[in-house]
């Protein structure tokens, strides 16, 4: 049994040692904030979390960040230990580490600075480049697993007896389906409006491939799902439908489409199925019960999973109302523009309501790439796109975390500027298998 000594117990404190010590390390503690308590308990393994060390044990210098219950513009302290950066890095000479390890694995795994920032791209989301992982230079790697790594070797160094539980590394295969076809399984009003807008743009070519399409001479480009399918072989994968309302940004059939009810309801069979909340619904908890429902009468089968459209995500209110809909997982964390892990893990972790101060039962599952933010985004050729690919697993491989990129149907599609980025894929798919991932969803 690990003792950790503290003045006081907040919900911050709670959720952090939760996930230190009982998921990632699996070890053991209890809390105590009675000094006599703590000092007269025999046990052998003690640490102190506090600003001074007045108590015998490890000590762990405190940051004030854990203590608190509101948001506000704080210092990072940035600093280096071991050549690893590190958050709230602190001097203290009696302390086991010069950083404090906890508050830094809070700031990130809460999106603190997310609460605090309004800069916001096109379509409302935070900005990667005002992240600190970013500005570090360091959004490529899992730094919270870094960081527990030298808890893990500073515990061993004051207890060598102590152990912490093995993990291995998986995977999960996403797919979001934004738009189910290019042409097909459209009502009359949007086959003609399209077609006309193509010749009145003077597109022929695209024109030709449309009606081509629509009289079943020529298959519909994002109908790749034989493709997908054929290539994961027996990997069981995730698909995130959209199912809501046409719109701008809401692209697919009408949920009563007879062949996009049947695409997923044979996907279903064999993949897991979850909701991609319509562009329209970001904010509002009642459209995504809706479309959940929607989902749900065709699969007949309760929808936990879920991706935002666009990566739509707003703290605390995209996931509170994920929450109201009895969603128990999302894999929205990333960035658009950009690879890497944006909440500096490649491991899952339950959210945490800075507003509410209160931990949640929604677990995170943080993606390390994109197919859009390495060919529209950063313009990567393929071959640059697969070197990103493998750096990406193995960083993965070598925490045992677990590796989640992110694809469409219709970026499988090899045509326009997707051309060859099958390549990507199969790659993709090729190191997975080389690293004997487990598969997440088995």
């Amino acid at each position: 049994m690990l003792l950790i000594y503290t003045p006081y117990t907040t919900n911050r404190i709670k959720y952090i040692m939760q996930y230190v010590f009982e998921e990632r390390l699996g070890v053991e503690y209890s809390i105590i904030n009675n000094k006599e308590e703590f000092a007269g308990n025999v046990s052998a393994i003690k640490i102190v979390y506090a600003t001074n060390d007045s108590v015998t044990g490890a000590f762990f210098y405190a940051h004030e960040l854990l203590f608190e219950n509101d948001v506000k513009e704080i210092e990072l302290n940035e600093g280096v230990h071991n050549n690893i950066p590190v958050l709230f890095f602190h001097n203290n000479p009696n302390a086991v580490l010069n950083f404090d390890v906890f508050a830094a694995v809070f700031y990130l795994l809460s999106r603190y600075e997310e609460y605090l920032n309004e800069a916001l791209d096109k379509h409302g989301n935070y900005n990667y480049k005002n992240s600190i992982l970013f500005k570090l230079k360091i959004l490529d790697t899992p730094v919270v697993e870094q960081w527990i790594e030298l808890l893990k070797k500073t515990l061993l160094k004051n207890f060598p007896g102590l152990q912490f539980k093995p993990h291995k590394a998986k995977f999960g295969l996403s797919f979001d389906i934004d738009v189910a076809y290019a042409y097909t399984n459209r009502n009359a009003v949007r086959m003609i409006g399209g077609l006309s807008k193509k010749i009145l743009q003077l597109n022929f070519s695209e024109a030709k491939n449309q009606l081509l399409t629509l009289l079943n001479k020529k298959e519909d480009m994002f109908d790749t799902y034989d493709y997908i399918s054929i290539s994961l072989k027996t990997k069981k994968p995730v698909f995130f439908f959209n199912m809501g309302l046409y719109g701008k940004f809401d692209k697919n059939p009408s949920f009563r489409n007879k062949k996009f009810r049947q695409l997923i309801q044979q996907i279903s069979k064999k993949a897991v199925v979850g909701l991609h909340p319509s562009y329209a619904s970001n904010r509002n908890k009642n459209l995504i019960a809706i479309e959940k429902n929607k989902l749900e009468q065709i699969i007949d089968r309760p929808v936990t999973a879920s991706r935002q459209h666009y990566l739509k995500l707003k703290f605390p209110v995209t996931y509170n109302n994920l929450l109201s809909n009895d969603f128990t997982t999302d894999f929205t964390m990333g960035y658009s523009a950009d690879y890497g892990f944006r909440a500096g893990t490649c491991n899952s972790f339950l959210f945490f309501d800075l507003f509410k101060d209160e931990s949640t039962k929604l677990r995170l599952y943080p993606f390390a790439y994109m197919d859009v933010s390495l060919n529209t985004y950063l313009k990567l050729d393929v071959e640059d796109a697969k070197k990103i690919v493998s750096k990406l697993i193995d960083i993965t491989y070598k925490y045992n975390g677990v590796f989640i990129p992110l694809w469409h149907n219709s970026t499988l599609c090899n045509c326009k500027e997707w051309k060859g980025w099958r390549e990507v894929f199969e790659h993709t798919l090729r190191e997975i298998d080389n690293k004997n991932f487990e598969n997440l969803f088995d």
